[in-house]
Order: C-alpha cells, then sequence, then structure tokens
C-alpha cells in the first residue's frame, strides 16, 4: 500500500504545482483517474522453468500479476492455454492466484510435430478490454519430427512522424522502423529525396534493430519519399507522411531528473493544453498561450516518478487532441537487490550444488527458481518480468529482444535506443471523447472470486419457506476434505456460493437445513462458472517465433542433446520420459507435508516400504476413478506405469506388508483398499534373468478410514463440479545417499521452485540440487516480485 500513497503524492505535487483550474480539464483529470481507480489494468509475466523443450515434457510455469505497477489484488482466477501452430487448442489450464502469484504445468504431447508452441494467459479481468495485451508467448520445441518450412520474407519500411505528424515549416522529428514480414529487425540504409527534383536531401540509415530517426524541416506542397534496398536487391521507395499546413509540432526530451519538451503552434488560436500521465494517474498538466512565432519549452519533474511508459499530450482550446508522444522514465526504482550466491559446485555426474538466494529487501518477496541445461537451454530469456510489466501493456506491436533495454541502466546508448522503441511504437491508450464526457467502459466481465456453485429452488418451495429457512452446502474434494457452507436463496430462489478453492473435481452435496423432504425441489448446476479456454486461436500468426531460420539456439553437441538425438533403448529422444508424482491437494498445496498422500504413506506404511523415489504410489480410497474399477488387480494394471512397462516376472505381493499370494490380492474389495505402493527395483525379490524384481503392496483400510461417512442419497443431493487444474509436482532426486541409482538421469531441467518466499527475518534461502549425468553447464534463472512492487530478474551460469 505504501506504493500506492507515494503515487498519488506525485500526482498532487506535480498538478498542483503547474495547473489552473478548468472544468474541461478536471474533467479529463477526473476521467484519467477514474480509470485508474475502477478499471486498472492488469497485466501477467509468466516465468517458464526454461526456453527450449521436448516433445514429451513438461513444461513448468509460475505467473505474476499485476495491476498497473503493483501487485495484483483484484483477479482471483488464472487462465492459460496452449495452442499448437495451427492455433488449435492443445490444453488449458486453470489454476487459483494467491497473493498476485500462481503455478502450474503443461504436457507437451510426444506425437507433436512442430517446433513450437503458443502460451496464452489472462484473467477474467483482463477480458474487458483490448484482448491483444494477453500474455502470449512462443514455446520452443527441439522435435526432429517437425518440418521445416522456409516462408517467403519481405521487408517494409515505415515512418512515425513525433507527435503524430508533420507539419509544413517546422523542423519535424521523424522516426522509421525496417522490418521482415515476421518483425525480425531489417537493418537498412537509404536516403531521402525530394520528389519534384529526386535531389538526394540526407542519407538515412538505421542505428539499432532496423529503427533510427532524422529531422526534417517541410516546406509547403513538398513531398519526399526514402529510396531504399529491400532484402532481394530490389529498389523500393517509402513517401514519408504528407505534411500538415497546420497543427502542433511537439519534441520531448528525456534529461537525467526532467522531461523536457518543445512545441511549435501552427494553429490560427494560441491557447493550448498540455497532461502527462502514466499508470492511469495525472501526473502534470497545464494551460499555455502559445503564439505561432516562437516555440515553447517546458519541463516536467521526474526524478521521483515510478519507472514506466508515460504519454503527454497536447491538446487545443476545446481540449481535442493535437499531438501524443510517449517516453520511458527510467528511475532504476523498480528493481529489487537479490544475490545468487555458490556454496557448493559441481558439473560431476549427479553432483551436489548449494545456492543461496539472498534479498536485501525486508519486504516480503516471492520468487521462483529454475535450474537447466545451459547447453541444451543456452539462451538467455529476451521477455523477462520487467519488460512484461514495464513495456507489456503499454505499448502495442512486436518489440524484439525486449530485455536488451534493461540490461545496462548506466548505458546512453540502450536509453536512447529504448526512446526509439517508444517514437515506432507509441499508441493512443484513451478515447479523448469518452474521457471528456466521463464514458467509462463496458464490464461484461466482472472480478471474480474463485470458483462458484450456483443453485436453483423451485418457485412452488419458494412460496412454502419460512424465511429462516437456509441451505447446507458440502463440498467434499478429492483429498477428503469437507467444506461446509450455509446459504440463504434470493427472492427468485437463487443459491449463489462464491470462494471455492479446490483441485481436480469435487462433490459438491446440498440439503435444507430442516426440510429435507423439499431436497429433490432444488437443484444445483456442475458449471463452476469459470471460462472454457476458445478452441482455436485465429491470429496465431502474430504470436509465432519471428525468426524461423535462426531461433532455435542450443548446442547440438551438448551431451543432452546427444543422448536425445541418438536415443536410448533405440526410442527417439523425444520418448524419454521423466519420473512423475501426480497429486491432488487442498489449498495448503505448498507445503509438501499437507499432501494427503505423504500423509497415507506416513500413516500406513512402514520400514523399507516407506516412501521412495523409484516407487509409485495410489491412494485408492480418495480417487474417485476407483469406482468404475473392478478388482485390485485390474487397478493396478490400469493405474501403474511400472507394470505396464511388461515387467510381469518377479514380481512379489505383499497385503499390509505381510506376504500374500496374488490369489489373496484378487479376492480383496478395491472399496476396502487405502493404498497402493509399487516399489521398483525391489531388493528381497529377482526375476527369471535374475535382475530385481517388483513388490506390490496393498493395504486395507484402518481405524477411521475403515467407516463408510458416505452421505445417503435419501440425506443429500449432490452433483459433481470440476475444479482448479490438477497439481503436479516436480521431481528432484536427493543423492545425499547414494548416486548409482539405476537408469540414465538424463532430466533437462535438474530443479524447479515456482515459491521461494523471504522477509525480514529470513533473508537468506539456502537450495540444495543435483546434477543428472549428461549436464556441462548449468543455468540458474531467478525472478519474482515483493509486495511493494519491486522485481527481480537474475541469470547465472555454473560451469
Amino acid at each position: 500500500m505504501r506504493r500506492k500513497i507515494n503515487i498519488w503524492l506525485y500526482c498532487i505535487i506535480l498538478v498542483t504545482a503547474f495547473f489552473p483550474f478548468n472544468a474541461k480539464a478536471q474533467s479529463i483529470e477526473n476521467s484519467i483517474n477514474l480509470y485508474g481507480t475502477n478499471f486498472p489494468q492488469e497485466k501477467i509475466h509468466v516465468h517458464f522453468d526454461k526456453e527450449v523443450y521436448l516433445p514429451g515434457e513438461t513444461i513448468w510455469f509460475k505467473a505474476y500479476v499485476f495491476e498497473e505497477n503493483l501487485p495484483g489484488e483484484r483477479s482471483t482466477n488464472f487462465y492459460a492455454a496452449l495452442y499448437d501452430e495451427n492455433g488449435k487448442l492443445i490444453q488449458e489450464h486453470l489454476s487459483p492466484v494467491f497473493s498476485s502469484t500462481t503455478d502450474g504445468h503443461f504436457k507437451i504431447p510426444d506425437s507433436l510435430q512442430s517446433k513450437q508452441l503458443i502460451c496464452r494467459a489472462y484473467t477474467s479481468w483482463m477480458m474487458n478490454f483490448d484482448t491483444s495485451l494477453f500474455f502470449s508467448k512462443a514455446i520452443k520445441l527441439i522435435n526432429k519430427n517437425a518440418k521445416d518450412e522456409n516462408p517467403v520474407k519481405t521487408v517494409s519500411l515505415q515512418f512515425f512522424p513525433e507527435g503524430g505528424d508533420i507539419i509544413e515549416g517546422t523542423k519535424n522529428t521523424v522516426a522509421f522502423k525496417a522490418n521482415y514480414n515476421n518483425g525480425v529487425p531489417y537493418e537498412i540504409d537509404a536516403v531521402i529525396k525530394r520528389q519534384e527534383s529526386g535531389e538526394i536531401i540526407m542519407p538515412l540509415k538505421s542505428v539499432h534493430d532496423g529503427m533510427g530517426r532524422f529531422d526534417i524541416e517541410v516546406q509547403p506542397n513538398e513531398r519526399y519519399y526514402a529510396e531504399w534496398l529491400d532484402n532481394n536487391g530490389t529498389i523500393q521507395q517509402t513517401y514519408l507522411p504528407k505534411a500538415k499546413p497546420e497543427g502542433v509540432s511537439l519534441k520531448l526530451v528525456l534529461q537525467k531528473d526532467k522531461l523536457v519538451y518543445n512545441i511549435v503552434n501552427r494553429l490560427p488560436g494560441d491557447s493550448l493544453h498540455v497532461l502527462m500521465h502514466m499508470y492511469q494517474k495525472v501526473f502534470y498538466r497545464t494551460n499555455l498561450d502559445i503564439s505561432s512565432a516562437l516555440p515553447y519549452t517546458g519541463t516536467v519533474p521526474v526524478g521521483s516518478l515510478p519507472t514506466g511508459v508515460m504519454q503527454l499530450t497536447v491538446f487545443n482550446a476545446n481540449w481535442q487532441p493535437l499531438a501524443e508522444r510517449v517516453a520511458f522514465i527510467n528511475n532504476n526504482n523498480y528493481g529489487l537487490g537479490t544475490a545468487v550466491i555458490n556454496k557448493e559446485s559441481s558439473i560431476k555426474k549427479r553432483g551436489k550444488n548449494v545456492i543461496e538466494i539472498e534479498v536485501a529487501d525486508t519486504i516480503p518477496a516471492n520468487m521462483s527458481l529454475s535450474v537447466t541445461d545451459a547447453d541444451l537451454n543456452s539462451e538467455v530469456a529476451n521477455s523477462t518480468i520487467v519488460t512484461s510489466f514495464l513495456l507489456g501493456g503499454d505499448i502495442k506491436g512486436y518489440v524484439h529482444n525486449p530485455a536488451y533495454y534493461f540490461s545496462n541502466n548506466t548505458d546512453v546508448k540502450l536509453k536512447e535506443h529504448l526512446d526509439l522503441v517508444m517514437l515506432t511504437h507509441g499508441w493512443r491508450k484513451y478515447n479523448w471523447d469518452d474521457m471528456l464526457v466521463l464514458k467509462t467502459p463496458k464490464i461484461n466481465y466482472p472480478a471474480d472470486n474463485f470458483l462458484s456453485a450456483h443453485g436453483q429452488i423451485t418457485k412452488e418451495i419458494m412460496e412454502k419457506m419460512p424465511k429462516e429457512e437456509n441451505v447446507t452446502l458440502i463440498v467434499k474434494t478429492k483429498d477428503s476434505t469437507n467444506n461446509f457452507y450455509s446459504i440463504l436463496p434470493d427472492n427468485n430462489g437463487l443459491l449463489k456460493q462464491e470462494g471455492l478453492i479446490f483441485y481436480d473435481t469435487a462433490k459438491v452435496l446440498f440439503s435444507f437445513n430442516k426440510n429435507k423432504i423439499w431436497n429433490t425441489q432444488m437443484a444445483f448446476s456442475t458449471s463452476n462458472y469459470t471460462y472454457k479456454q476458445p478452441q482455436t486461436v485465429n491470429n496465431y500468426r502474430d504470436y509465432f517465433i519471428r525468426d524461423t531460420a535462426g531461433y532455435m539456439k542450443f548446442n547440438p553437441t551438448s551431451s543432452l542433446f546427444n543422448y536425445y538425438n541418438t536415443s536410448k533403448d533405440n526410442q527417439p529422444f523425444n520418448k524419454e520420459k521423466t519420473l512423475e508424482a501426480v497429486v491432488v491437494k487442498s489449498g495448503a498445496r505448498h507445503n509438501w507435508k499437507n499432501d494427503p498422500l505423504y500423509k497415507m504413506d506416513e500413516k500406513y506404511t512402514s520400514g523399507s516400504f516407506r516412501g521412495g523415489a523409484t516407487s509409485e504410489a495410489f491412494d485408492v480410497m480418495h480417487d474417485e476413478s476407483a469406482d468404475d474399477i473392478r478388482g485390485v488387480l485390474s487397478y493396478i494394471k490400469y493405474r501403474s506405469s511400472i507394470l505396464s512397462r511388461g515387467n510381469s516376472a518377479g514380481i512379489m505381493y505383499f497385503v499390509n506388508e505381510r506376504v500374500a499370494d496374488i490369489s489373496e490380492i484378487d479376492m480383496l474389495w478395491l472399496s476396502d483398499v487405502a493404498l497402493i505402493k509399487i516399489i521398483y527395483p525391489y531388493f528381497g525379490s529377482r526375476n527369471e534373468s535374475g535382475n530385481l524384481g517388483i513388490a506390490v503392496s496393498v493395504y486395507t483400510k484402518k481405524g477411521d478410514d475403515a467407516i463408510d461417512r458416505r452421505p445417503k442419497d435419501t440425506d443429500l443431493q449432490q452433483v459433481k463440479i470440476s475444479g482448479y487444474s490438477p497439481v503436479k509436482e516436480f521431481y528432484s532426486p536427493d543423492y545425499s545417499q547414494t548416486n548409482t541409482g539405476l537408469g540414465t538421469d538424463a532430466r533437462t531441467t535438474l530443479l524447479w521452485m515456482p515459491y521461494i518466499l523471504t522477509d525480514a527475518a529470513n533473508r537468506k534461502i539456502p537450495v540444495t540440487f543435483y546434477n543428472n549425468d549428461l549436464t556441462k553447464r548449468i543455468r540458474i534463472v531467478l525472478e519474482g516480485i515483493n509486495e511493494e512492487g519491486k522485481m527481480i530478474h537474475f541469470e547465472k551460469i555454473i560451469e
């Protein structure tokens, strides 16, 4: 909340210092501030565990939600989807947002034959506004089954007059941008010529990523064009925008702690207004009397402003916009000082690594950490949490390698290059005619409150019901958690319960509190009242990786790539699987010891049967799919990936850790089983070839678990409602005891930690992880935010 107060102080100081009262001006200011208060803009950044993936792998991610320049507190549901190269939906994801963050995963299909995927993410609140500002990212795949494409490349050149127009009789600054049709910059070397004579006026050469700027004074009735060579060596001509005889010329320069703007008025009247805003707050406005004889130079102190994109607009006497300019104010006050210190490093096979994450600030911070193979994942991220929140949502269009502009905050050239981005990507955020009359956007998608359950009571029962009669709602989740709610219907018999949080699916049971005989006269919807992802994305090509020829930046001689490319056991590299542990958890899911499967293991197993990285465990008691399977053996065959590989010999069976015959297993009722564990390799048995065998241990319900608490149909009505996407925990082996386990450890992601939390009492976090069998260079990427909106992006290589 501290930052919100400071921003309003900035507004009050600047506005009151420079601006006399005016009714229309007050209307404009009120409208902008109204937008900032009631219609704040949300932005999303997604931290993926790496930049490049293999088909069949899991994409791990952590999402951060901002509202303007602060952590978002409005939205509670996060929507994400994965699309293929044809814009067709592959997977969708829904998760709750806590403390402005959430996490999840996608599983890339094994059979995918493409080189990239598209991830789109948003909140329901963002759906009310410009959908082009949704988070989107092309995800790169190393896929030898993909077809190579060689699309036709063309080049275009665009001009962007500073302020919006070229005005006759004044010196105008004009920016330009040359790029291929896929958005990749094209470095251009051209000349500007006068149309009437063909005379060369000046050379034109890009200074960074196909962009540049020049000054030109246009005389009445004169036209100019650029002559240049395209990528095929063909001479092209591109005309500058036609100059206007009347208007306002606007120039802007950012100095150390102030913004200097220059206005030349070529209009009949001399009354102008200037307004500057950012993050939907007005920071500066003033009235000016500027004759056409002399230019006007004004300054705005910006040294104490937050970092971000600001917009300065010049209006006429009736508050109609004449010229606009966006600029980036970088006071270097957005970063959070963070260090990642190597305490123990090893790139040996299964070597131990210990790092310490230290945060300088005492304000609580929330971070995510990925550790990957640096040769297979060699690209430095060109889009980071900093670029997503400081540029994304404030300028439109493709920005090539935005992370470059924040790589060195003291580099003057870099700041000049970022200003070229502002000149060539500026856009009008508001419809000023609407702002004058306080017209606000229509909200079709109100801010959500997690999941909802909606029901309806018949009109007949509503007429009989006493006023004090309420409805009891029981939400029974897959981890056997029961949440009770008491709901009063509205006058139309509508029942509504918001704020529900559960994963996978839940049974919603409902009953009148007193008159249970009326239960059949009430029904609940099976919907959770969230939104479905579109099955296709029409403009999917806009999100593609821009450079189709050179985007796959990885070391083809790396050990990991060779391992997958040459295959193991004659399998293609994209068929390799990593160990997985899939669990469904309640709201406290980020504490591993709250995992119901962990609790079941603690309760039922002992000795060598407890825990184990190479085992499979199935919580039968809370598995609703067990209702559709007959017999314990059928369930094991259906669920076990170990036994599905054809391992049938050398199996030892146990019931409650007592050796049992397979016939005894077959006689058990699945409804009496609590837990099943499959341990491989099991040192107590061997198959016919002398290799270690498999142990199948079945545990029957005991104690309170054996009591049937299932509600009877005569007592409660029920529906099944889908919840948030199931949770999957990242698996990271612990080689502290032994590093000689069977098989090849070929994980491309060595560690993924979506939640690293610090505060005043806990600013240093030790992290331990182990190398795989092949990696020689390790990449570490840390991202995060603190409660004041300061951001963290840190990258490091261990070799």
